[in-house]
């Protein structure tokens, strides 16, 4: 059985912890030592190689983000930018008939409404300001119930997905290119 290379270049590295059987294996087999005198004979001719300066072009061709644009297209800046308005549109619009389902599994589970929730939280806010300043705070209008039809939750939402799907389809047609 003959040594491998990896064997051979742990010997001639002083990596191996099994020296001595690689040399006494060395002894006995011609083979194996031809191999290792070809090693050598070429690590040495490796270290006599001078040294070569390379132009820097010649690493411009080898770097990853040679073709990786450095700012996103206004039209995907855009895109995205639509979407994260009509996901936060789509989410105020279904939030009643989400809570309207859950409340209608869970009974002892109480929803505020986005009226109540939205009226003490102006409340706090109107607090919170009168102890920075003395200065009167104009009032906030009440925001009038939403009757919103099935019909046109479902429109927002296919809206929103459809625009979804077109924004990510112009960053993956971008990528591709």
């Amino acid at each position: 059985m003959h040594l491998t290379d990896e064997q051979l270049n742990e010997y001639l590295d002083d990596e191996t912890n099994d020296r001595a059987q690689i040399e006494q294996h060395l002894a006995a087999c011609v083979a194996c030592s031809a191999r290792l005198a070809a090693l050598r004979s070429l690590f040495t001719e490796i270290e006599s190689l001078p040294d070569v300066e390379l132009p820097p072009e010649f690493a411009i061709r080898f770097t990853k983000n040679q073709g990786v644009p450095t700012k996103l297209p206004r039209s995907v800046t855009l895109t995205v930018a639509a979407q994260a308005v009509l996901t936060v549109v789509a989410i105020l619009l279904v939030a009643p008939l989400v809570m309207e389902f859950i409340v209608s599994y869970a009974p002892d589970f109480s929803i505020p409404s986005f009226m109540e929730m939205f009226m003490q939280i102006q409340s706090q806010w109107t607090v919170w300001l009168d102890t920075l300043s003395t200065l009167p705070i104009p009032a906030i209008p009440e925001i009038p119930d939403l009757n919103v039809s099935s019909l046109f939750v479902l429109s927002a939402i296919a809206g929103v997905s459809l625009l979804w799907l077109v924004g990510n389809g112009l960053l993956l047609r971008n990528q591709m290119k």
